[in-house]
C-alpha cells in the first residue's frame, strides 16, 4: 500500500486536493479495491471514488453485495471485458493487478487516453510476443539467436520484451515510468510493478509524438498497445 500512497499523495498534490477517481480493472475478488477504498477513505481522509470491473459475473455480484452491506457509496462494480470498456471515468489512478497478457495493453491504452495520472500496472501472462517469434524467424538472426534457442529464456525474454515495450511507450506519451518489484518473490514470481507518473506541459506534449519501439521491428513482432495507440 506503500507504493499505492505514494502515487495517490503526487497526484493529490499536482491537484492541488479534492476527490480522487480510482479505476481498478481487472479486479477480480476485489481485496485491493476494497483496500485502496478504505486507504483512501479512513487513513488519507481523501474524498474518491473507486470503481472495479471484472469479466466474472459472479465475483462482481459477491462484491457488489459486500459493499452494499458495508455502505460504501464511493464504491461500485461492473461486468465487462478491458479491451470493450468505453465508459468515461476519467481517472486519476489506473490500477491493474496480473490482468492477463494484452488485458494489460487495454488498460494501459485506457489509461493514456483518458490522462490518467497515475498508473500502477502488475503485468501477467505475457504471451504475445513469445507466441510470434515461435512463427517467425526472428531466432535466425545471430543478434537474438542465445535468447531464442531455449524454450524457458524465449518466454522470459518475450516476457521482458514486453513490459520494455509498454515502459517506453508510456515514456513517449508523457509518463515518468519505474520497474519496480512490489514484493518478495517468496510471495509470488509475478512481482513486477509499471508505476508511471503522467508529467505535464512541454514534456508531455513533446513525447505524445513518438509511439514505436524499435526492437519490435528487429524481432518482427507487433505488439497490443503500441497497434493501440497507433
Amino acid at each position: 500500500m506503500e507504493i499505492f500512497k505514494d502515487a495517490a499523495l503526487e497526484v493529490l498534490a499536482k491537484k492541488g486536493g479534492g476527490e480522487l477517481s480510482v479505476v481498478d480493472f481487472g479486479s477480480g475478488k476485489s481485496y485491493l479495491t476494497f483496500a485502496v477504498q478504505y486507504f483512501l477513505t479512513e487513513i488519507l481522509k481523501v474524498p474518491c471514488r473507486i470503481f472495479g470491473l471484472d469479466l466474472k459475473k459472479d465475483v462482481i455480484e459477491y462484491c457488489s453485495r459486500l459493499s452494499d452491506e458495508l455502505d460504501l457509496k464511493n464504491l461500485s462494480f461492473a461486468v465487462g471485458d478491458i479491451a470493450e470498456f468505453g465508459e468515461d471515468k476519467k481517472p486519476d489512478i489506473i490500477i491493474t493487478l496480473h490482468a492477463c497478457d494484452t488485458a494489460t495493453d487495454y488498460a494501459l491504452n485506457y489509461a493514456i487516453k483518458k490522462g490518467a495520472s497515475a498508473i500502477l500496472s502488475v503485468p501477467c501472462c505475457q504471451h504475445e510476443i513469445n507466441l510470434q517469434l515461435k512463427k517467425n524467424k526472428a531466432g535466425e538472426n545471430p543478434v537474438f539467436e542465445p535468447l531464442l534457442k531455449y524454450g524457458l529464456i524465449k518466454e522470459r525474454f518475450s516476457a521482458l520484451v514486453t513490459d520494455a515495450v509498454r515502459g517506453e511507450l508510456l515514456e513517449n506519451f508523457g509518463y515518468k515510468v519505474q520497474m519496480i518489484e512490489f514484493i518478495d518473490d517468496e510471495g509470488t514470481p509475478k512481482n513486477l510493478m509499471i508505476r508511471a507518473i503522467k508529467k505535464s506541459g512541454l514534456e508531455e506534449e513533446a513525447g505524445a509524438k513518438k509511439s514505436s519501439c524499435k526492437i519490435l521491428q528487429e524481432l518482427g513482432v507487433s505488439q497490443t498497445l503500441e497497434n493501440l495507440l497507433n
